[in-house]
């Protein structure tokens, strides 16, 4: 995360795809994530190791600790 901190004027979101992942990329020194959903169910078992359903939730988890401690959340999906 050092090493990008110094490009201007990009914004360098870190993929979260659990509420850990969230976690490192905090102690990383990300200042904003990114959450990713899959549109199918069977990329997202195959991708997400999880179902939709299941994949929303933990992302639920990530933006509610990402907005108590203020750093944006983006969201895709695939």
């Amino acid at each position: 995360m050092e090493a990008i901190r110094n490009v201007e004027a990009a914004r360098f979101p870190v993929l979260t795809p659990n509420l850990k992942g969230f976690e490192a990329a905090v102690a990383a020194g990300a200042k904003e994530v990114a959450i990713f959903a899959s549109a199918s169910e069977a990329f997202s078992k195959s991708n997400i190791n999880c179902s939709i359903k299941d994949s929303l939730t933990r992302y639920s988890d990530v933006t509610f600790a990402a907005r108590k401690v203020s750093i944006p959340v983006r969201g895709y999906i695939f």
